[in-house]
């Protein structure tokens, strides 16, 4: 009897081991995060594309925002489509970083236009700039969860990481109260990612002719209205652990047009190509100011 149990019970502490073993072994999602950030760190250039929807339940009402470009060393290249359903036409903007200074082309500009103090330009390419997510994770993360992997045939895992909400509503603040500046005559109207209908900037002509503090005021005031939520999941691949795409998933409630309106919001990012994208262009000829 007693070499019976003997039999059975050594197959169990076995499989128990070899089960603690795998766990053990096995990255939590926190250490993957980090390791998956830091790779992206060290990479001098990568290709990306994506695009922005506005979800309505779960059914994709408009393809907002469009997006594609490349990181070279410490430049970035962003050519951006923002759908103007309004007027029926979609919006082309080229945005391009170097050595800290910002350049832009718009519509039919032939050659790159120093984006001087104009910030508008520098909250577009913070959008949709998968370097800026990774930063922002990093700022705002609340917590890192791991995502079940669906199918164990391929190199690919993904980890979630929510991010705090108070973080997220005083982020959206500090971009509509740098819009709310009227000292300030900007040449574009960025998106406002965490409330994609208050892009049209509607309750910034409502200002008019109020001071910037009480601008200010009033944004403060549709913020403290809001509900807000966000989290990114982050895809890498097991082996290099780069990421292969991010997805930010985005839920708004608020007040805009006298009715309380419901947003769902989703970005994604594809990242390909690291180590073989082109260098950047030089517009070092380019001093004009956009206007």
């Amino acid at each position: 009897m007693r070499k019976a149990l003997h039999f059975v019970f050594l197959p169990l502490l076995c499989a128990v081991l070899a089960g603690c073993n795998t766990i053990g072994d096995r990255p939590n999602a926190q250490a993957a995060y980090d390791q998956v950030r830091d790779r992206f760190a060290e990479q001098e250039s990568f290709a990306f594309y994506g695009q922005t929807k506005l979800l309505t339940g779960d059914t994709a009402n408009a393809n907002v925002v469009s997006f594609s470009g490349r990181k070279h060393k410490e430049g970035i290249l962003m050519n951006v489509q923002l759908s103007q359903p309004e007027q029926k036409r979609v919006q082309t903007l080229s945005l391009l970083s170097r050595q800290e200074r910002l350049f832009v082309k718009q519509e039919s500009d032939r050659e790159w236009k120093s984006a001087g103090l104009d910030g508008s330009f520098r909250q577009e390419l913070n959008n949709w700039d998968p370097v800026f997510a990774f930063r922002q994770m990093d700022e705002m993360k609340k917590s890192v969860l791991p995502l079940t992997d669906r199918n164990t045939a391929d190199d690919i895992e993904a980890v979630r990481v929510l991010l705090d909400s108070t973080k997220l509503k005083n982020w959206l603040a500090e971009q509509m109260k740098q819009q709310a500046g009227l000292h300030v005559q900007s040449a574009h109207q960025p998106r406002l990612k965490l409330a994609m209908t208050l892009s049209d900037g509607a309750w910034r002509a409502l200002r008019q002719g109020v001071s910037i503090q009480a601008a200010e005021t009033n944004v403060d005031e549709m913020i403290d209205q809001m509900e807000l939520e966000a989290e990114y999941t982050v895809y890498y691949n097991k082996t290099t652990m780069l990421p292969t795409s991010l997805v930010m998933s985005i839920r708004s409630e608020y007040d805009a047009n006298n009715q309380r309106v419901l947003e769902h919001t989703r970005v994604e990012t594809f990242l390909q190509n690291y180590g073989q994208v082109q260098p950047l262009p030089n517009p070092t000829s380019a001093e004009k100011t956009s206007k």
